[in-house]
């Protein structure tokens, strides 16, 4: 079993986004794992934030930035939250796509 495709599974049940925010949740693990390279993708699930992951502040500034690049958004700063959870994550991009 695909366990990416359970993911994002459970993240369009648990936030009720569409197909599309697969993409926005794969540049997140994309550019988490850069920066983590011990940190697996599939860790990277929907319920968990960046912080308890391993990412300090510097670490999910830069994961955030770059997914703002490659989806070619920007989401003002005063939208994040501290301990803001991946699915809630991938949702304020979607809103800003």
């Amino acid at each position: 079993m695909d366990r990416t495709h359970d993911t994002s599974t459970a993240h369009s049940t648990a936030t009720g986004t569409g197909p599309a925010d697969g993409a926005v949740l794969a540049a997140i693990r994309r550019h988490a794992v850069a920066i983590l390279p011990d940190l697996r993708p599939a860790d990277i699930v929907p319920e968990r934030t960046l912080a308890e992951l391993g990412l300090n502040s510097v670490d999910r500034s830069e994961v955030v930035t770059n997914v703002m690049d490659d989806l070619d958004v920007f989401v003002p700063i005063t939208e994040f939250r501290q301990a803001m959870p991946v699915g809630d994550l991938v949702g304020l991009f979607e809103r800003h796509r």
